[in-house]
């Protein structure tokens, strides 16, 4: 690849519902950004195995300006689909019950409802990080405090809840962003020396952005807002 045609990212991390009560950053703030940066292509955190499908049936699972991205720029650009939830439906559709009934989200109510020094520890980590994205714009939200202040996060919960039956939830957040990056990974690799843009939400970006670090390197830009 020569720098003529070195890929260019952009990564630009959402807020799903949250952009509702946000007018520093709107749901129109993102496709603005789209429209602006003018890619390729684009990535977003909805399944491989989902992107294709109708718009009632991602509204089921999937973050609003996930599913609107799709709708408004698929007939525009390639539009691809990089998230997983779990290999138990890998290449299925996902099945009305699978979030009520699934193992990490039982075990996450059963988390809100503990009360220990960690987990108020913890509390008070969470409620730090979201002041970084609360009434914040987009250039904001993704200059990287929230990024560093994320990653620090998931890694105290990962420590304060090792060995536990609550290690479950730290474990499939890890495999979640491993799985994330190797999709992201093989998206690189189909448009290379294009613009891509990947939309995810703020959690994922920190762990995204150092997957295609270690991966590329300086082969490819990674754009700010």
């Amino acid at each position: 690849m020569t720098a003529k045609n070195k890929t260019e990212i952009m990564i630009l991390g959402t807020l799903h519902g949250l952009h509702r009560n946000n007018p520093a950053y709107s749901f129109d703030d993102i496709f603005r950004i789209i429209d602006q940066y003018k890619p390729d292509a684009a990535a977003v955190e909805i399944r491989s195995e989902d992107i294709d499908h109708s718009k009632e049936y991602l509204s089921q699972y999937y973050p609003y300006e996930m599913i609107e991205t799709k709708v408004r720029y698929s007939g525009k650009f390639p539009v691809h689909g990089f998230d997983w939830l779990g290999d138990a439906i890998k290449g299925h559709p996902i099945p009305e019950d699978y979030f009520k009934n699934h193992p990490v989200k039982i075990l996450g109510a059963e988390f809100e409802a503990e009360s220990s020094p960690q987990k108020a520890r913890l509390e008070k980590l969470d409620q730090e990080r979201m002041l970084l994205i609360t009434g914040k714009t987009a250039k904001e939200c993704n200059d990287g405090s929230y990024d560093t202040s994320c990653e620090d996060y998931y890694a105290q919960f990962a420590s304060a809840f090792k060995g536990t039956k609550f290690q479950a939830i730290s474990d499939f957040y890890r495999q979640r962003d491993e799985n994330i990056g190797r999709n992201i990974i093989g998206i690189l690799e189909q448009n290379e020396g294009r613009k891509i843009i990947f939309l995810m939400g703020m959690d994922h970006r920190v762990f995204a952005i150092k997957t295609i670090l270690a991966a590329y390197g300086g082969r490819v830009l990674i754009k700010d807002l």
